[in-house]
């Protein structure tokens, strides 16, 4: 177990951050939050406390087999009244149920990780004076590979993510929703590679062979987005022959009517989710 140091200890609000992201509870144990705990405890030199809600009884009992520091509380009250950063993890559907009648005193950090709830919609719901952070950390935040956007910034969130990949707040809600429109991407690209070996595979090319060579393909893409120092208009130059056969997909697939469609679609979730409530809970 970790050990706290007073507040007579602590400096700086980066010293506040780091101390406080020693004693993490969660509420609603599902992927992300498996994630979260994974990438906390998985290989690192120092384990936070974590303290799990009952939800999702059988992923929680088995982070606790696996990591010391992992603890599965008796109820959503216990988690926060031990912890002191506490991430609400449920489905936004579920949040009314599962935060109902908890006490979260002011000198928590409340981070919201549900897609699409507002921080002044979850004020209301918990009915704290609480800081109140929200976060769309990815799943590979279990490989501390993956930087999470925040909002607002608190030192106590960025200490946390920091920890899982890099941390990115922004100081706007609007802005955050862009970030999180951007993220309602993920599976439109995941079936345009199935797409492509769905292609192959008309034509003849056995799936298992298709679906190897794209994902070959393009994990070689994933490799070559850590060159921040090339834009990534210069990285699709950088693939590109004047004329060839990348150039040729490119500009006869993805036109103008293709990224008309793909920014109107981003714009009508982005409305949404910057002004309807009952939208934004179906996230």
């Amino acid at each position: 177990m970790t050990t706290n140091p007073t507040n007579a200890d602590v400096g700086t609000d980066a010293d506040v951050g780091a101390d406080a992201a020693d004693r993490i509870g969660i509420i609603g144990v599902g992927e992300i939050a498996r994630a979260l705990v994974e990438g906390l405890c998985e290989g690192a030199d120092t384990l936070p406390d974590v303290f799990l809600s009952p939800r999702g009884a059988s992923a929680a009992a088995d982070l606790s087999r696996r990591y010391s520091s992992v603890q599965v509380c008796s109820d959503n009250q216990e988690v926060v009244d031990r912890a002191t950063v506490v991430i609400i993890a449920v489905r936004p559907q579920d949040r009314t149920d599962a935060l109902a009648g908890l006490t979260v005193a002011g000198d928590k950090v409340v981070v919201s990780v549900m897609a699409g709830v507002g921080n002044d919609e979850l004020r209301r719901t918990l009915d704290t004076d609480a800081p109140i952070v929200r976060a769309i950390p990815l799943p590979d935040v279990r490989r501390r590979a993956s930087v999470t956007v925040t909002h607002p910034s608190h030192p106590a969130a960025t200490a946390l993510f920091d920890r899982l990949g890099g941390s990115l707040p922004v100081a706007e809600e609007t802005s955050f929703n862009v970030f999180s429109a951007l993220t309602a991407t993920i599976t439109t690209h995941y079936w345009y590679l199935a797409t492509l070996t769905e292609w192959a595979a008309r034509h003849g090319v056995p799936s298992a062979d298709a679906d190897r060579y794209v994902r070959s393909l393009f994990q070689g893409v994933g490799r070559a987005l850590s060159d921040e120092a090339r834009t990534l208009p210069r990285l699709a130059a950088a693939h590109e022959t004047p004329n060839g056969i990348n150039e040729r997909i490119r500009t006869t697939w993805f036109d103008a009517a293709n990224t008309h469609a793909l920014n109107d679609a981003l714009d009508a979730l982005l409305a949404d989710l910057d002004h309807d409530p009952e939208r934004r809970s179906e996230v």
